[in-house]
C-alpha cells in the first residue's frame, strides 16, 4: 500500500476540519461565547470569524486546485457561531466530493498560488505540502489560541482529538 498525496492532503483537511467544529463547539458552550466571533489574539490580527474562514476557504481552494477546477468565491461574511458551522460543512462536502484519482494524477501538474500580491505556478504536491496544509494548521492553531487566549478551556486533546480519533482503539 502506497502514500499518496491524496491521502496527505484530503484526511488530515477532514480531521482539521472536525478539530475545527470540535473547538468552536466548546467555545460557543463557554461563559465568553458572545464575544468570541469577534475575538483577537492581538490588536492587528483578524478575529475569529476570519480564521475559520481561511481554514475553510483554503481547503476548497486546495481540492479545486489539485483536481484542475476553478475555485469557488467564498464571502468572508461570518458573524455567527452558525455562519461558521454552515461554513464548515460546505467545506466537508467539498472534501467529501474530492476524486482521490484526480489529485494523485495531477500531483505535479503546476497550479497558480497568490502570495505577496503576485500569482506563481508551483507544482500541486506543493502548493499542498508548502502551502495548503500549513495555512490550514497556522489557522486552526490561530482558532485555538484565540479562544484560549478568551478564557474558554481548551486542551491540546482538544485539537488533537479528530487527528487521533481513528488510531485510538475503541473503548
Amino acid at each position: 500500500m502506497s502514500f499518496t498525496v491524496y491521502d496527505a492532503a484530503i484526511p488530515s483537511s477532514n480531521d482539521a476540519l472536525n478539530s475545527l467544529l470540535s473547538i468552536l463547539k466548546k467555545g460557543q458552550a463557554s461563559p465568553v461565547a458572545d464575544k468570541l466571533p469577534s475575538a483577537k489574539l492581538y490588536d492587528d490580527m483578524l478575529p475569529l470569524t476570519f480564521q475559520v474562514h481561511i481554514v475553510c476557504d483554503t481547503v476548497q481552494k486546495m481540492v479545486a486546485r489539485t483536481t484542475g477546477a476553478e475555485p469557488q468565491k467564498w464571502e468572508n461574511n461570518l458573524r455567527s457561531f452558525d455562519d461558521m458551522y454552515a461554513r464548515i460543512a460546505q467545506a466537508q462536502e467539498v472534501l467529501e466530493r474530492a476524486d482521490k484519482a484526480t489529485i494523485n494524477d495531477k500531483a505535479f501538474a503546476t497550479v497558480p498560488l497568490g502570495i505577496r500580491g503576485k500569482e506563481i505556478q508551483i507544482p500541486s504536491v506543493g502548493y499542498i505540502g508548502a502551502y495548503g496544509l500549513p495555512t490550514i494548521f497556522f489557522h486552526l492553531s490561530m482558532t485555538y489560541a484565540i479562544m484560549r487566549n478568551q478564557g474558554v478551556p481548551l486542551g491540546k486533546s482538544d485539537y488533537l482529538g479528530a487527528f487521533m480519533a481513528q488510531h485510538l482503539p475503541k473503548e
